[in-house]
């Protein structure tokens, strides 16, 4: 998983609730995919590793923030939305955005700690 090349956090726990943030494309070693499919798997891929680190799943997440560099590509980004979510699926916002160079989308999480069984 990449690491933030600025002064940030890749996820933050407040209480039950996991911020992680936004996450692009940029595979493990620096380099940027060509095209939407390969950034959003990458990005989706890297969201995994936050997760996982943080001892969740994809399950856990109740909303997502997605940003594209142009809305355009939003309905093929439904279709990989939906390979890698099920239903219930998390809450969404999407936006058109200026991303960083090169990127196509970004995509910022928010996951609930699960309770332990028998509490309240």
């Amino acid at each position: 998983m990449p690491r933030p090349p600025a002064p940030y956090s890749s996820a933050r726990r407040a209480g039950d609730l996991l911020y992680v943030s936004g996450q692009l494309g940029f595979h493990p070693d620096g380099t940027l995919p060509e095209g939407l499919d390969a950034q959003t798997r990458q990005a989706l891929a890297n969201l995994d590793a936050v997760l996982t680190e943080h001892g969740l799943g994809r399950g856990d997440v109740v909303k997502c923030q997605v940003f594209l560099a142009s809305i355009a590509d939003w309905s093929a980004l439904n279709s990989l939305y939906e390979e890698y979510f099920t239903p219930p699926y998390p809450a969404r916002s999407a936006f058109g955005v200026q991303l960083h160079p090169g990127a196509l989308v970004e995509i910022e999480a928010i996951a609930v700690y699960p309770r332990p069984s028998g509490a309240s």
